[in-house]
């Protein structure tokens, strides 16, 4: 009879266990659909790069692998750019040269890397807090990858997206090697922290606090020596081999090894930490920084910092190492060298040394370089705050957060009240706070601030006295509150910062004159004149539209004297062409495209009986 009773129990927990997983399973599909649906909800307005220097930088490297020399307009605007995104994008040069094709299937890559994203941030959660309901985990998980710059970042087909993903698998892989540490799992991880790096190497934050950390675990023997080694050799073999793919790269594609290339681009940046200025420089930047990231994820960022100090403070103030401290100091040291590379990179610009001029915004609330680490704080703030008692400490912490944000926001006014310009600030660049625009065309930090505290202060109601059976009411109401504010400001913020400005493209119509190029260039040369530098963007427009045709940047003196080539160029520049032997082929609001000599003209009226070519 208790046999009976038994088996019979263990076969209802088994029920249970089944129709549980079944449940989490299907929440898992919709949450990763309306993840994907987010990252390409513009996906039919998206039919060409905006044409940022970063977007051109990834897809000429991918060119290149491939094939294709798109070096001369590369070498003459730019700078260098990670090539690690680009080898994600050398399998679309392969599937087709269409570029609306290739760009669509490129924001449909960011969609399946944000599902990875939410996949591997719910792994960790299970890892770091395995007593915790799985379903508020998955719920918390959605809600840090609905986060709004995320959304915004999914538009654009350049690094960000695929970075996060790598980031996200560091850190999970730190998790596996922290649970059981062995050889094979130790160079599994520094293989992701190398990813990470030629993906961006604005991670050189992270890469910073993994070689700390690795330190820190052998010296106080968590680790031996084997160990050690598997964590630290294949990193430092993909830091030598990066040298010199970036060495080759530069040399190939024309760029030379520029001090700008290296860290010689941050010397003076460096520099100026030597000096009263600097420092406030970076006070600023930093401060800025940090001002917009609590404001646009409701606090939930302070949390998130808060709850790695607190844990590796008790460890290090106990003498005794906790439940996963050496993960929880990683994020942190991760944290704080991301923030500081990034304003370390941002005190040199007008916009920060000289506060009377017109400056951009961007630089005081530049936090894209940021983002790729604020994912696992967003989640460990969100598991803060839940788990939170109203005690004295959670008091006193509430209290400090709230001190440092009104410190932050006053010298932050202060500064921004110092510049006569009008205010602008790139989306892209701080989609966080786009919330302001509900209420204010222009940047509004009067509107910034009592949205985020009313929100600071609901968040903090739900989650932090959640308490009996409305617990999980109450969890999933911040959820949806975080998401119905981090959903529309993202999609807002894409639509402004990138899908507007690839409409504008269209309807300049240029990208009527590329088609009709591509459709007579052949073989034939062609010279983009870029004697007014405000116009090299059209280069970049040019070689992304002409995929297999190598464009050369060249000013319209050195334009050669034989004829039999096709030249793009200013409207103003239209009358410069004098002698005879000159044709219009096509023609846009603001550039034109010109045939060099009678006898290509002639061919290519034969062939296309339906062009008309009209001499200058």
């Amino acid at each position: 009879m208790q046999e009976a009773i038994i088996k019979d129990g263990s076969n209802v927990e088994r029920m249970t266990n089944k129709h549980t997983g079944r449940t989490l399973t299907l929440f898992f599909f919709l949450f990763s659909i309306l993840i994907f649906i987010s990252r390409i909800w513009y996906i039919r307005q998206t039919n060409v790069l905006a044409i940022r220097n970063d977007e051109y930088g990834y897809w000429a490297h991918a060119a290149l692998f491939t094939g294709h020399d798109w070096s001369d307009v590369l070498s003459g605007h730019m700078n260098w750019y990670s090539y690690g995104y680009s080898l994600v994008l050398v399998p679309l040069f392969w599937l087709s040269h269409n570029l609306y094709f290739m760009y669509k299937a490129a924001i449909v890559l960011n969609g399946i890397f944000a599902i990875f994203s939410f996949l591997l941030s719910f792994l960790c959660a299970r890892i770091l807090f395995p007593k915790i309901s799985p379903y508020r985990l998955l719920f918390l998980s959605f809600t840090v990858n609905m986060y709004s710059s995320y959304i915004t970042q999914g538009a654009i087909a350049w690094s960000e997206t695929f970075l996060y993903l790598c980031v996200w698998l560091a850190l999970f892989a730190f998790l596996k090697f922290e649970q059981l540490p062995s050889t094979g799992r130790a160079m599994l991880l520094s293989l992701c922290i190398g990813a990470c790096y030629i993906t961006h190497n604005r991670t050189i934050g992270i890469v910073t606090a993994y070689f700390l950390m690795a330190m820190f675990l052998r010296l106080t023997d968590a680790i031996g020596w084997k160990q050690f080694f598997a964590l630290t050799l294949p990193l430092i073999l993909i830091l030598f081999w990066n040298v010199n793919i970036k060495t080759y790269l530069c040399m190939i594609e024309g760029f030379g090894l520029k001090p700008k290339n290296g860290m010689g681009a941050q010397k003076e940046h460096l520099l100026s930490l030597f000096t009263l200025k600097g420092w406030q420089n970076l006070a600023f930047s930093l401060g800025g920084q940090l001002w917009a990231l609590m404001t646009s994820t409701l606090g939930v960022l302070f949390w998130g910092l808060s709850s790695c100090f607190r844990r590796v403070y008790r460890a290090f103030h106990e003498k005794k190492t906790e439940r996963h401290t050496f993960f929880y100091l990683f994020t942190l040291l991760s944290a704080i060298g991301t923030f500081l590379i990034s304003a370390i990179s941002l005190i040199d610009p007008a916009s920060i040394t000289n506060l009377s001029s017109n400056a951009d915004l961007s630089y005081f609330i530049y936090t894209r370089y940021d983002e790729c680490v604020i994912g696992i704080l967003l989640l460990l703030g969100f598991l803060e705050l839940t788990q939170s008692a109203k005690d004295r400490r959670f008091f006193l912490s509430s209290l400090f957060c709230l001190l440092l944000y009104a410190a932050l926001s006053f010298i932050l006014y202060l500064n921004l009240q110092k510049i006569t310009g009008s205010w602008h600030y790139r989306s892209f660049c701080a989609a966080g706070v786009g919330f302001y625009r509900i209420f204010a065309k222009k940047f509004a930090m009067h509107w910034c601030i009592p949205i985020a505290a009313i929100g600071y202060f609901t968040l903090s109601l739900l989650l932090s006295f959640a308490r009996g059976r409305l617990q999980n009411l109450r969890l999933i109401t911040a959820c949806l509150l975080c998401v119905a504010l981090f959903v529309p400001t993202g999609l807002y913020s894409a639509k402004i910062g990138t899908i507007n400005s690839q409409l504008g493209k269209v309807s300049s119509g240029n990208l009527a004159m590329y088609e009709q190029l591509k459709k007579v260039v052949g073989n034939k040369e062609v010279y983009c004149t870029l004697d007014d530098t405000s116009n090299f963007r059209i280069a970049y427009e040019l070689q992304v539209n002409l995929i297999d045709t190598h464009i050369h940047s060249i000013t319209m003196e050195d334009l050669p004297l034989e004829d039999g080539y096709f030249i793009c160029c200013s409207n103003g520049n239209l009358d410069d062409f004098t002698g005879g032997g000159y044709y219009l082929l096509e023609q846009s609001r603001d550039y034109a495209v010109v045939v060099k000599g009678r006898a290509l003209a002639n061919d290519l009226h034969t062939r296309f009986s339906s062009l008309k070519l009209q001499e200058l």
